[in-house]
């Protein structure tokens, strides 16, 4: 059963919210900050105007600052009708003249000012638990007996501006938002449109019969195209592979059904003749079942191959134990046999599979025993170490193959000619281990008569 994830059209859907909201969030911090100077900028306007009001009306009477504070001044603050305001008038001698005496001080007072600076210094501070907008104004006196700066600081709360600044933001985002809402909806319709190609192509293979395997023909975007891609290359390899099974049980079936039929013929002559007949005909028995046997092994050697070939589990093992192991395997399944191994290494560490290798050299022996017999030679095998791996050579004293043969025979079920025995799957066992570990395999003929195989193969094994 698949397992499933998440809905693809919803983390699309879900990831390009994240990146909405966020954004969202960088607005409302980049409309809260131009909110904040816009009202800001409005309100400081009418406190600057109101101290400047107060500043004008500053005179010296008997060396002393006199002030008349105007109505008009503290009404210019009366569209924050909600706001308290605060003020205060500094004299030369830095005591307060009018106004509440506790007002904060300036931060960071200038230390030179002009007559043409009206402008004024405005600031934020805490006073009596709440936030407040200040402006400070100076002004130099400068008559007999009397000199300095005079100092006029007016505050006014914040509500008013923070009533604008909530008003300016949110009538900027409403719209955003808004967007923000329709965007989201173009998105999900936008995902549905471009994934409806994987409906047909889910369609297209839901729809197909099992015996089916062409490759998918379905218009698909650049991004899926790889996905299709993939799914034609798995199922041309099990359609190859199929097709092999099926060729491969045929074949089998035809090996097979032959010394089955002798076995049995044998088994009805025995039955029915007399004693110099049966002993003739258990010969013929034993002699098919061993050829049944050995096809059988074959067989399931191959098929031990093919799979391990295919899954690749490659690890560190001696190649030189295990040739040592096969020949020992190898030797006791045939009469007569004289087999001789011979390496100058020590040990022969490689990365590879094996039980592979072992079949290799399992079949070789039986390859060089079957048709490489002779009344006065041997099967002799050699390990020995190359710059780039191991060669691995097994010689016999038999008749060779001819050079426009060796191709052939290593095709599964090939024989040179049906009089020859074995079933012809050896060398194609070989050849398929030996590939699978990116080594090279070679058919040559030995000096003196016989055949020389010869297995290039590297020391580490690459499973790609």
């Amino acid at each position: 059963m698949t397992a499933r994830t998440t809905s693809l059209r919803l983390r699309l859907a879900g990831t390009l919210g994240v990146v909405f909201l966020i954004g969202m969030v960088a607005l409302y911090a980049a409309a809260m900050s131009y909110a904040k100077l816009a009202a800001d900028k409005s309100y400081d306007r009418l406190l600057g105007g109101s101290a400047l009001s107060i500043a004008e009306t500053l005179s010296i009477l008997d060396g002393k600052v006199q002030v008349d504070i105007p109505y008009s001044s503290l009404d210019m603050l009366s569209a924050a009708p909600d706001d308290r305001v605060f003020y205060r008038v500094v004299g030369p001698d830095r005591r307060t003249v009018t106004g509440y005496p506790d007002l904060p001080d300036v931060p960071q007072r200038r230390s030179v000012r002009s007559d043409s600076d009206t402008s004024g210094q405005f600031y934020d501070a805490r006073y009596r638990g709440e936030d407040v907008r200040f402006v400070s104004l100076a002004r130099e006196i400068a008559q007999p007996g009397t000199t300095g700066w005079v100092y006029v600081q007016v505050g006014q709360t914040r509500r008013a501006r923070d009533a604008l600044t909530r008003d300016l933001v949110f009538g900027s985002l409403a719209p955003i938002l808004l967007m923000t809402v329709v965007a989201l909806g173009v998105v999900w319709f936008g995902v549905t449109l471009a994934l409806r190609p994987l409906g047909r192509l889910s369609g297209e293979l839901a729809s197909r019969q099992p015996e089916d395997l062409d490759p998918v023909v379905t218009p698909v975007p650049a991004e899926i195209a790889p996905v299709v891609d993939s799914i034609n290359g798995f199922m041309s390899r099990l359609h190859d592979n199929i097709d092999t099974l099926r060729s491969f049980i045929g074949d089998a079936a035809h090996q097979l059904r032959t010394p089955l039929a002798v076995i049995q013929a044998q088994a009805q002559l025995a039955e029915d003749g007399d004693q110099g007949d049966m002993r003739g005909s258990l010969v013929a028995i034993r002699r098919n079942a061993a050829k049944l046997t050995r096809l059988v092994n074959q067989m399931l050697s191959d098929a031990t191959v093919q799979h391990r070939s295919d899954v690749r589990v490659f690890a560190e093992f001696d190649l030189l134990a295990t040739v040592r192991q096969s020949v020992r395997e190898a030797v006791p399944m045939a009469e007569d046999s004289d087999v001789r191994f011979t390496s100058p290494l020590a040990q022969a560490p490689m990365v590879g599979d094996r039980v592979m290798i072992g079949e290799v050299v399992k079949n070789l022996i039986q390859n060089a025993l079957t048709h490489g017999r002779s009344e006065h030679g041997e099967v002799s095998l050699m390990l020995v170490e190359t710059p780039d791996g191991y060669l691995l050579s097994v010689a016999d004293r038999g008749k060779g193959i001819r050079p426009d043969d060796r191709e052939q025979v290593f095709e599964r079920f090939a024989r040179r000619n049906n009089d020859e025995p074995g079933a012809g799957l050896g060398l194609a066992i070989v050849r398929r281990a030996v590939e699978s570990h990116r080594g090279v395999i070679t058919l040559g003929d030995r000096e003196g008569g016989g055949l020389l195989v010869e297995i290039a193969l590297p020391r580490r094994a690459r499973r790609s």
